[in-house]
């Protein structure tokens, strides 16, 4: 992979981070705002804060991908025909409204209409960044497995940013009932996320082997990193087994939340869903070159 691709990289991996966390913050949000507002107010305020320098960062290193960082306002020109247009003015947006939504919650009020609106620019700014990928020349991004893997990543990320989000708001104390029954949840929602991208795999890279000369390299790229390949699920289940463990033993014994084990875990998964991005951008093959 091109040195020039890790801003990309790890531009799409903050903002997914990001949107994700929000996304599920959100939805835990208006689970438990009509059982506990006090609570439910607490256990998000860690998230809340995060997203936005994540966004922050994630769109300054976007930059350093272009020629002329400070004409990237030229490039949403094209909005009707660009996917590049679209994922800044989504992106953007997303920041946007998380401002404001974190303005209001400094001031005591959460709108959740606001919020849901966030959630659904920054999907779009998702499908906005796959659609870039996908309309290359290069197969092994043109496949559906590039919305597959942005999406996984996006709720993967969201459930383990989230839950840690709420774990370490109540660090000093028990979790009450109605906030363990939705971390359990999350974690169900965490397995489905990472499971349809891995049932996914094989189907992928049947159909890189019996494309064209470039779809067969980048099978052939995989192949030589199936050690990597293999680590990268193992990093990213482990880490989600591990944060929902802590979930089950502290529901049960009704005993502080271990956050080294929470750290732990969010390292591990960050880790793994790393390494699957830097497989997605070291596998792609242009047509030209295959």
């Amino acid at each position: 992979m091109f040195a020039e691709e890790w801003p990309l990289l790890m531009f799409t991996l903050l903002s997914q981070l990001a949107i994700g966390t929000f996304l599920i913050m959100t939805l835990v949000y208006s689970i438990l705002e009509s059982k506990n507002f006090e609570l439910t107010a607490k256990v998000i305020k860690p998230a809340m804060r995060a997203v936005g320098p994540l966004m922050a960062v994630a769109l300054l290193l976007s930059l350093f991908h272009l020629g002329k960082p400070f004409g990237a306002y030229l490039s949403i020109s094209n909005l009707g025909s660009s996917w590049l247009s679209r994922e800044i003015i989504t992106t953007g947006g997303f920041f946007a409204l998380w401002l404001v939504s974190y303005y209001l919650y400094r001031k005591g009020t959460v709108n959740k209409v606001l919020n849901w609106v966030a959630c659904l620019t920054g999907l779009a700014a998702v499908y906005s960044m796959a659609g870039i990928y996908s309309s290359s020349i290069k197969p092994a991004w043109t496949d559906v497995n590039t919305f597959i893997a942005f999406f996984g990543t996006t709720f993967v990320l969201g459930i383990i940013g989230a839950s840690a989000s709420i774990l370490y708001s109540t660090k000093n104390s028990n979790i009450s009932a109605e906030t363990g029954e939705v971390l359990k949840k999350l974690g169900f929602l965490a397995i489905f996320a990472v499971f349809i991208p891995l049932l996914y795999l094989p189907i992928f890279i049947t159909g890189l082997s019996a494309g064209p000369g470039a779809a067969q390299s980048s099978a052939q790229i995989l192949n030589n990193y199936s050690f990597q390949l293999f680590i990268r699920w193992a990093l990213s289940l482990t880490g989600i087994g591990m944060l929902f463990y802590v979930v089950y033993k502290q529901i049960r014994a009704a005993a502080q939340v271990p956050m080294n084990m929470v750290y732990l875990s969010v390292a591990l998964v960050l880790v793994g869903e790393l390494l699957g991005r830097f497989l997605f951008y070291a596998m792609a093959v242009p047509i030209l070159i295959g």
